[in-house]
């Protein structure tokens, strides 16, 4: 028995931390006031899954230059979930250039059943059913992370489903009861450091390290964050939906304002965690390699490593905030926008709060991992 628990102690001491904080999670959404506004009212709409048995009717043209189909068609669908399923109905659908979503015999797609005042339904298509291709997509992904990565693996995947349960649980149902962003946002960062850096490896001097520097770079961002947000007047209000979003806060207390620094904070932690994590690997297996190295030498190693890493993690960031609003860039363009009119608009400056604060951090990560590494060696 001993020899078992010394053997397994890193995956035994992961696994009560992750259950710990699971609980905990759990604990305090059961614990909170539950969510009970909803902005649009959805008593008598339902959503069910539906398979196209054949094509009643269709009036359809193909639009020149994309190739998509705009008109319209009357479709025998059979419901496949829900309390209407089993039963055959016609469903309309309406096609136009951004909902061309084809009916075609066995064709798998989600339905709108609006109830009428007289108590009968109104079908019609809302998109394709992509609920199957998606759930393949997810095992073919867990496959391969378990395939290629052993146990490893297997623990990166344990630790994607802590980030999906922490968001899903803690911090968005949080932030919209109106709990302070910014806490809510650095204790479901802080969360999710400990519990993947303790799954991926264990409980050691270099998981400590690397949860130090990240905890570190998280807060010398939200420093930048909080000098450069105020000199270019950004805040949550300045973020897409914020209209829509006040309206929510009329009801819930929602923390606009700090919402920008989560959403900050959250899309750049993986790259955060990344970087500390492969510079103290880098400076342990030195230390390892070379026990004589002083404290200076191992510092300036970290330097140099961190120095190769960090051009690529920033671009990885940007081009990452980019490529989310790439759509928006090109619509302001073709609106005949000027550069200044550009750089000053609310939806380019809330995209370079988010890069550059998070390429910040990214390399604040290398001088702090390097110091805490080479104190730490100081003293050994």
């Amino acid at each position: 028995m001993k020899t078992f628990l010394s053997k397994h102690a890193d995956t035994i001491a992961a696994a009560i931390i992750v259950c710990g904080i699971s609980l905990a999670i759990l604990a305090f959404n059961l614990l909170s006031s539950g969510v009970s506004f909803t902005a649009l009212t959805t008593a008598g709409v339902s959503y069910p899954s539906a398979t196209v048995e054949q094509v009643v009717a269709e009036n359809l043209d193909m639009e020149k230059g994309t190739g998509r189909y705009m008109g319209s068609q009357t479709l025998s669908v059979r419901i496949t979930s829900g309390e209407s399923s089993g039963e055959v109905v016609e469903a309309q659908n309406s096609l136009s250039p951004t909902h061309s979503i084809v009916g075609a015999p066995g064709e798998r797609v989600i339905l709108k059943a609006d109830t009428g005042s007289d108590g009968s339904m109104y079908y019609t298509v809302f998109n394709y059913d992509r609920i199957p291709a998606v759930a393949a997509l997810v095992v073919v992904f867990a496959l391969s992370m378990v395939i290629v990565g052993g146990t490893k693996g297997v623990r990166s995947l344990v630790g994607l489903l802590f980030v999906a349960y922490a968001l899903g649980v803690f911090l968005v149902p949080g932030l919209y009861r109106g709990f302070p962003a910014v806490p809510m946002g650095f204790i479901t960062a802080a969360a999710i450091t400990v519990v993947s850096m303790v799954l991926l490896n264990g409980l050691s001097e270099k998981t400590f390290v690397a949860i130090a520097s990240t905890v570190a770079g998280l807060l010398a961002a939200a420093a930048v964050y909080a000098v450069f947000a105020g000199i270019m007047q950004v805040n949550g209000f300045n973020q897409d939906g914020a209209d829509e979003l006040i309206v929510v806060k009329q009801a819930t207390d929602l923390d606009i304002f700090g919402t920008l620094f989560v959403s900050v904070l959250i899309a750049s932690l993986g790259a955060v965690m990344d970087m500390c994590m492969s510079v103290a690997t880098s400076l342990f297996e030195i230390r390892d390699q070379h026990p004589d190295i002083s404290a200076r030498q191992l510092m300036a190693s970290g330097f140099t490593i961190g120095r190769d890493m960090i051009g690529t993690m920033c671009q990885t960031l940007i081009l990452a905030f980019v490529g989310s609003s790439l759509t928006s860039l090109l619509l302001l363009i073709s609106y005949g926008v000027q550069l200044n009119q550009l750089l000053s608009s609310d939806l380019v400056a809330v995209e370079i709060v988010h890069s550059f604060v998070g390429a910040i951090a990214v390399v604040l990560c290398v001088p702090v991992t390097s110091l805490i590494c080479a104190g730490l060696r100081r003293r050994s």
